[in-house]
């Protein structure tokens, strides 16, 4: 990925800071600037919200969070709860106490039902859990938007 000398500065600047919601939207922003696959963006922080240098992308998930998986740990499961199991411990190996979720795929940016699954499934599952979930996005054609609560609410 190509960056001008100028967003070069500021993703350092931003990367050194203590992120509030719009600096780490920012940074994500530059970091990640538009869409080319469906993929997850595994991002954390630190309890000063300071960004790791740790960054993972996956695309190796299910289309559905609840899909029935088996782990050697968990016995059954689904494929969120596994998920949201295992990064509690990857949060302790590289000395991050919150987690960032990018849900990459192409497209608009309206939300889309899986995205809004995955959210909601990885969020349940990581209440209670040592791990803080910091903010979610989805990382569309145009840009970055913000996956709020609210917005993978059920509504009844």
């Amino acid at each position: 990925m190509t960056h001008t000398k100028a967003a070069e500065r500021r993703m350092e600047q931003l990367r050194d800071a203590s992120l509030d919601d719009a600096r780490l939207h920012e940074l994500i922003e530059l970091m990640l600037s538009g869409a080319l696959r469906r993929q997850l963006w595994l991002l954390f922080l630190d309890a000063n919200d300071r960004m790791s240098d740790v960054i993972l992308p996956t695309d190796d998930f299910p289309h559905a969070p609840d899909e029935p998986v088996v782990s050697g740990d968990l016995g059954p499961t689904t494929a969120a709860r596994l998920m949201a199991a295992r990064l509690p411990p990857m949060c302790e190996a590289i000395g991050a106490s919150q987690v960032v979720l990018v849900w990459e795929r192409e497209g608009d940016d309206g939300f889309q039902v899986e995205e809004l699954a995955w959210a909601r499934a990885i969020s349940q599952a990581l209440h209670g859990a040592d791990v803080r979930m910091r903010a979610q996005f989805v990382l569309h054609d145009d840009g970055l938007r913000a996956l709020t609560p609210d917005d993978y609410a059920v509504v009844n």
